[in-house]
């Protein structure tokens, strides 16, 4: 429809043909004379007023064209830019990985990206029903970007969590109009639930390794000193098995260490701060034995208590109980035992009704338990019942790799219980080697003890250890312990001829890993420090190193490369030879010493 005003009046000069094509059209045209108003205003949220003002005949007119949105967005979309431009956003929202909502101010979702049915399923059908603000009160995401930015006006960053156990990391856009007024919100989501996985997974692997770090420093439990393949496969399986409440039973000789093993175990686990109850079931009568164990009622028999008595099981409720020596129990017991593994109960002597209890099984055994059963004197589905999570400890003429660290740790740990000074020589090392040590690690420390106890010099020769161990002196048993270890007679170390090294290596052996030197770099020193050197400057090859410790030339480097990142290590490159100058070690240590 056309409507003109001049001057007030309405001009009779409708055409009535362009009328009815303007009507059909849907468009209304008004030209009226400036300053004259317009009769009406069309509504902004139906039509697009387009103005524009001419002059005819010394007159100024104002013309204006109201077209229907509906009509102009047909229009627009004939357009070949607004096609590619609807092309290109639509490629984009459906190939993106992350999830795009637009929302416009009132939190009603305009748009998504394809990605949303991935991560929502049917889930998402909610956004575009209840529109964004409803569906997070609905508690579907919390919290919404969509809301934080209607309340700060500003580009919002948020960690989102989903009532589907996603967690998503969320970027809430704004987008305002020339009033500073919110039009639409652009919020991209992107699914950071495995990220957000391996950050807990590491934070608990860095409460792991606090804890593990605590537990090696903690005085209360022997030290775990070695530098074997051996027992550093043993070690991985007791952090493997620690947190789990599967039993175990520990095989290998005497001496060994199956204690120190079962009391990591126990440290190690969630039962850490329970107790820890140790029973050697050798060393106690046969008679004793059940009571001890599984306790008594009052008036059980001649002796009893009046009150009765816990038996041991119970005490170490939900805790650890180590059974040593459980090849010596009694066959009567077995039975008793076998239940208390498969019910997780115990019935005191002289009671009907049993008690339930939780409780960690840790064995330990120095016979060969297979050849007890077929010695009728072990019952064999007690065996299978303890033998879930089997370790066994080599004898330490099996490690040899594991002496002189221990050495050092010894002759330390008296040296600083009795006040001593006391250094084993180089030629004293070699006899520790020649011997056999039947009695593992425990035979080991009795006599590094005795020799500091009541040996008058401060330098231990040869002569000291005639007296205690058998000696083996012969060259050539030496030359075939030194290569049962992995030594080759042609990559033998030249030794050096002064005591020096030992002195040093026995003086700092307990402040090692207070500076952050680790077991395996500990036993390369060691071996390093059996070599000449020229004011602490030693000369090898890696070869040499490897064969020594039985090991790869990568893990020499490895542990080389550690030491000199650590700032322990000085390389000393000539076109000769390579130096290793460990001064820097030296000044650590000593301040060390000192602290």
């Amino acid at each position: 429809m056309i409507r003109l005003h001049v001057g007030g009046a309405i001009m009779s000069e409708e055409k009535n043909l362009l009328e009815q094509a303007l009507k059909s059209l849907k468009l209304d045209i008004e030209i009226f004379q400036s300053p004259i108003k317009p009769e009406s205003v069309p509504d902004p949220n139906s039509f697009i007023v387009h103005s524009s003002e001419f002059s005819l005949s010394g007159s100024k007119y104002t013309a204006n064209l109201a077209i229907p949105k509906e009509i102009l967005q047909t229009l627009t979309k004939e357009l070949p830019e607004y096609y590619n431009m609807e092309l290109d956003l639509n490629t984009i929202l459906n190939h993106c990985r992350e999830v795009i909502f637009v929302s416009d101010g009132s939190g009603k979702v305009m748009r998504v990206s394809s990605s949303w049915k991935k991560l929502w399923e049917a889930e998402g059908k909610g956004f575009f029903d209840k529109g964004v603000l409803q569906v997070e009160k609905e508690g579907v995401i919390s919290p919404s970007a969509t809301r934080l930015v209607l309340e700060k006006k500003e580009q919002v960053q948020i960690v989102q969590q989903t009532n589907t156990g996603r967690t998503l990391m969320v970027t809430g856009i704004p987008i305002k109009n020339e009033d500073g007024d919110i039009q639409r919100i652009i919020s991209m989501s992107e699914d950071i639930t495995e990220i957000s996985y391996l950050k807990q997974e590491l934070k608990s692997e860095k409460v792991k390794n606090e804890k593990l770090h605590a537990l090696l420093f903690n005085h209360e439990v022997s030290s775990l000193v070695f530098n074997s393949a051996a027992m550093d496969n043993v070690l991985h399986t007791v952090l493997k098995i620690a947190n789990v409440d599967s039993t175990v039973l520990i095989s290998g000789e005497s001496g060994v260490g199956k204690e120190v093993i079962a009391h990591y175990i126990h440290q190690w686990s969630d039962r850490a701060d329970k107790p820890f109850i140790k029973v050697n079931c050798g060393s106690i009568p046969e008679n004793l034995l059940e009571s001890e164990l599984f306790g008594y009622t009052k008036g059980s028999f001649t002796g009893a208590l009046k009150e009765g008595k816990q038996g041991l099981f119970e005490a170490a409720n939900e805790g650890t109980i180590f059974l040593d020596e459980i090849g010596e129990m009694p066959f009567s017991l077995q039975v008793k035992l076998l239940r208390v593994l498969q019910e997780q109960e115990v019935t005191r002597i002289g009671e009907t009704s049993p008690t339930k209890i939780n409780v960690r099984v840790i064995a330990a055994t120095n016979r060969s338990l297979p050849e007890e059963i077929k010695k009728k004197s072990f019952r064999e589905d007690l065996y299978y019942r303890l033998n879930v999570v089997p370790i066994h400890i080599p004898p330490l003429r099996e490690r040899r790799e594991d002496l002189l660290p221990l050495i050092l740790h010894f002759t330390d740990e008296f040296n600083r219980k009795f006040s001593k000074r006391k250094v084993f020589s180089q030629e004293a090392i070699k006899h520790f080697y020649s011997y056999s040590w039947p009695g593992n690690i425990r035979e080991l420390r009795n006599i590094i003890e005795r020799l500091i106890v009541m040996a008058d010099a401060d330098y231990l020769e040869p002569v000291h250890l005639l007296s205690i161990i058998r000696d083996e002196t012969e060259d050539l048993v030496m030359m075939q312990t030194v290569e049962s270890v992995g030594m080759n007679r042609n990559l033998q170390p030249s030794l050096a001829k002064d005591d020096q090294t030992f002195s040093t290596l026995s003086k700092f052996a307990r402040h090692y890993r207070r500076l952050g030197i680790t077991h395996g770099e500990w036993g390369l020193i060691c071996a390093i420090f059996t070599y000449k050197s020229v004011d602490w400057t030693f000369h090898f090859t890696e070869e040499e190193l490897a064969a020594h410790l039985d090991c790869g030339t990568r893990q020499i480097r490895k542990w080389l490369y550690s030491l000199r990142k650590k700032e322990m290590l000085i390389l000393e490159r000539s076109w000769k030879k390579t130096g290793y100058n460990f001064k820097p070690l030296l000044v650590k240590a000593e301040r060390a010493v000192r602290i």
